[in-house]
């Protein structure tokens, strides 16, 4: 069973007025257990109001969430458990952190969750550590700290409720290369120990294209691909059509390709493409002999 299943998810705004209009129109795929899933698009493609639709911040219009097969709306009362299930980090951390230190706001959700101080503090040490927070900084207030430190306590601060889905929007928007590697490589960990599945949703393609199984694209609130990474971004044209670039890397080895080097130019990483250089040399070294 799929842990998140999105169902011909439909969500309006001015319902009902001569302004209507669709921010998502009829998305429907699934997210199974341990999957990176990254979702691209451009700015007002609705990939922000399908985000907020996961942990019911949003309710849909037509269609449905569900949560290990429950439909998250089916009694409203129960919206909350599932809020603990999701957790959601915002684009900008500014926007979520809003305690007297940074201790106490990475406690806030395993506080509402009912666990005793014991519990708290475990998982409040877990999830800093986890997003690399210094624990001198835990006593200083959110406010105090660099851009690339509020943006790992915002994500310190869902991970200690230890959800089984993690939601982050622009997770690395701001942050230098440096920042952007070390986020990146954290919530990779928090899947890789939890099992939990992630959504990611960015504008850079690196970013996507280094930790995401699968890829999801979004074009004017529709879902125009979801497919795995290298399918995904091996559709050069389908994604040019809609104003989204490859990854720098895919760009480079699509050149080498066309000056006449036999190499495959669907790789998503650095590390794929060396492996397919050093591949080519090989073989032209055999040949040689």
């Amino acid at each position: 069973m799929a842990l998140l299943e999105v169902q011909r998810l439909t969500h309006l705004y001015g319902q009902g007025t001569p302004f209507e209009t669709s921010a998502i129109e009829d998305v429907t795929f699934s997210v199974e257990p341990g999957e990176i899933i990254g979702i691209i698009g451009h700015t007002g493609s609705g990939k922000s109001t399908l985000m907020q639709h996961f942990n019911g911040l949003l309710k849909p219009d037509f269609g449905k969430v569900l949560i290990d097969g429950e439909d998250i709306w089916a009694e409203p009362k129960n919206i909350r458990k599932y809020r603990f299930m999701v957790g959601l980090v915002f684009q900008y951390p500014e926007h979520q952190l809003f305690d007297e230190t940074v201790y106490k706001d990475i406690a806030f959700g395993p506080k509402n969750m009912g666990l005793n101080e014991r519990e708290i503090d475990e998982s409040v040490q877990y999830a800093a550590n986890l997003v690399g927070l210094q624990p001198a900084l835990l006593e200083k207030s959110p406010f105090d700290l660099s851009g690339g430190e509020m943006r790992r306590a915002a994500i310190a601060g869902v991970i200690a409720m230890k959800p089984k889905i993690l939601v982050l929007d622009e997770p690395t928007a701001g942050l230098d290369p440096a920042g952007r590697e070390l986020i990146m490589s954290r919530i990779k960990e928090y899947r890789d120990e939890t099992g939990a599945a992630v959504l990611i949703a960015s504008h850079s393609m690196e970013d996507i294209a280094a930790v995401s199984d699968k890829v999801l694209v979004m074009n004017a609130g529709r879902m125009a691909m979801f497919d795995e990474a290298h399918k995904v971004f091996s559709e050069q044209s389908g994604l040019s059509k809609i104003g989204l670039n490859l990854p720098e890397i895919t760009k480079i080895m699509i050149e080498v390709k066309k000056r006449g080097i036999d190499v495959n130019p669907n790789c998503l990483t650095v590390e794929e493409a060396l492996k397919e250089i050093a591949r080519f040399r090989k073989e032209r070294g055999n040949s040689r002999a």
